[in-house]
């Protein structure tokens, strides 16, 4: 009852660091239908293509052990001789063997790492000793679940099972004709019904594989679910205690702000609203080409301090409420006035810059 209770508190849609963390132990949403279906269905592909050939390869092996037998009964030693040949046999057919056997096994590896993807996962081949516990096994056998697997192994093997017979079933009126054949077209004839016999198999299994796949990954989303407790707490390690969040930003817009302080001593002119916005402007005569630099700018108390920082160095402090607003809202920290500011902007600098309207100044100046 516990165990209902906690799962119908999960909820929510499992995070990537959840589905991860289940992945580094191995737990992933993957069908074995999948691998067996096309390891069978690259078997059948490999018969169809290397059948023929290991079918006379075969007869060649068994015509040449035959011929030599009579050879073997005169020598003595008969036992070692006839394992000679044996042996030249095998390695003859081996080959033909390996090419049917082989695509069946790459087949199966690409069917089962396509699911998944290639990783290596240590955790997941841990040593548990909790899993050799008879009594959680029996549990497992005989929950819900196991019941389920049990029930869908059994119906796939019916499953697979009807769509064989009814293969030969439908071809009946043919299996009843071999009766009258040669026993070379009856060779034939079983061979092209036991095909379509397999490849409806093959075809129901497929079948089967695609539903196992929507299932199991239906199932690994619900066993990986996560209370909302969980994900606040995931969300909480993963970015932080909201009020350590909020310090360090604080944190970070003191430290900018300090940098920005350390400029405003190297600026040309100050623009002010006069209370509410100032804006530090840093030219170079030297390099008339490149536009004025905003160095720092800041709003209230920020700015009575970026004023108090230029009178102690002795930066021009001018009131310009319009342009203070404009440059405030349109240029960000150490980046060039836009070109609709350019007239204004040089208004200013011109007027500072000039070492006889500086001495005329009177108004509009705030040292």
């Amino acid at each position: 009852m516990a165990d209902q209770a906690e799962q119908s508190d999960k909820t929510e849609e499992a995070t990537p660091r959840k589905l991860e963390e289940a992945r580094e132990k191995g737990q992933v949403a993957m069908s074995s239908e999948i691998v067996v279906a096309s390891a069978l269905l690259a078997a059948i592909g490999a018969f169809y293509m290397a059948g023929p050939l290991l079918w006379a390869e075969g007869k060649s092996v068994v015509r040449d052990v035959l011929s030599q037998v009579p050879a073997a009964a005169a020598e003595q030693g008969t036992k070692l001789y006839f394992v000679g040949l044996m042996e030249a046999a095998t390695w003859r057919f081996l080959p033909l063997v390996l090419a049917f056997i082989a695509p069946m096994y790459l087949v199966a590896l690409l069917g089962g790492y396509a699911q998944i993807g290639v990783r290596v996962t240590p955790k997941a081949v841990n040593m548990d000793i909790g899993k050799l516990n008879p009594i959680k096994g029996m549990k497992k056998v005989f929950s819900m679940r196991g019941v389920v697997r049990t029930s869908m192994a059994i119906g796939k093997i019916v499953f697979i099972s009807v769509a064989v017979l009814s293969a030969l079933w439908v071809q009946r009126d043919g299996i009843t004709a071999l009766t009258a054949m040669d026993l070379s077209v009856v060779l034939a004839r079983t061979f092209l019904m036991l095909s379509k016999a397999a490849m409806a198999g093959v075809a129901a299994a497929l079948a089967l594989a695609v539903v196992d796949l929507a299932y199991q990954r239906y199932q690994h989303s619900k066993d990986n679910r996560m209370s909302k407790k969980e994900v606040k707490d995931e969300n909480k390690n993963t970015e932080g205690d909201p009020q350590l969040k909020a310090r360090i930003r604080a944190t970070q817009r003191e430290m900018a702000s300090n940098r920005m302080m350390q400029d405003v001593p190297d600026a040309t002119v100050v623009v002010t609203n006069p209370t509410h916005f100032a804006v530090a402007l840093k030219y170079d005569p030297a390099d008339p080409h490149r536009a004025p630099v905003v160095v720092a700018k800041g709003m209230d108390l920020v700015a009575q301090a970026i004023k108090r920082v230029a009178g102690e160095a002795g930066v021009p402090v001018l009131e310009s409420p319009p342009l203070a607003r404009s440059l405030h809202r349109l240029v960000e920290i150490g980046d060039e006035i836009p070109e609709e500011l350019f007239e204004a902007v040089a208004k200013i600098l011109a007027f500072v810059l000039n070492p006889e309207q500086s001495r005329q100044q009177t108004a509009g100046a705030v040292s």
